[in-house]
């Protein structure tokens, strides 16, 4: 009897083995999305973490153990659309356009522009402004200067 189970677990073993292969294989398509999705969350719980201590918060366990539940939810909705894009919408997207895992792309962006908002808010309360705003005026700076180099071009062809 006790070889017989033993014999039973070494073939559900070698089963879940293969099933796990074909599921990581299923999803290697998308293995990009989830990793950014992923650093996205672990870059704001180091700017969570960075705010509660500049602010005096205490960090419990409670709270890091959302990062878990989080990552898992974000990880599921890029899977789950891979899945209904994959073996449902993909033929009627591809007559629109030729975007691959377009809609699955989608909620991987909307996913991270939701972390990357909360690492600025974080960013701000801690040191008073705003990545964004910085990033916009860097643009800002960078548009006017091309602009003047642009002009310069022109003055010495003349």
């Amino acid at each position: 009897m006790k070889e017989q189970v033993l014999i039973l677990l070494s073939a559900i073993k070698a089963s879940l083995g293969k099933f796990l292969i074909i599921v990581a294989a299923f999803l290697i398509p998308i293995k990009p999305l989830i990793l950014t999705v992923g650093i996205c969350i672990a870059i704001d719980t180091f700017m969570g973490i960075w705010r509660a201590k500049k602010q005096k918060e205490n960090i419990t366990s409670r709270k890091l153990s959302n990062i878990i539940s989080k990552m898992v939810l974000y990880d599921i909705a890029v899977i789950l659309f891979y899945c209904i894009e994959h073996f449902i919408l993909s033929d009627i997207i591809a007559k629109f356009t030729d975007i691959n895992l377009l809609l699955t792309k989608l909620v991987a962006a909307t996913l991270v522009m939701i972390e990357l908002k909360s690492i600025d808010e974080s960013f701000v309360l801690i040191k008073g402004y705003s990545l964004w705003t910085k990033f916009k005026e860097l643009l800002t700076r960078a548009k006017s200067l091309k602009g003047k180099l642009e002009d310069l071009k022109e003055d010495k062809k003349d």
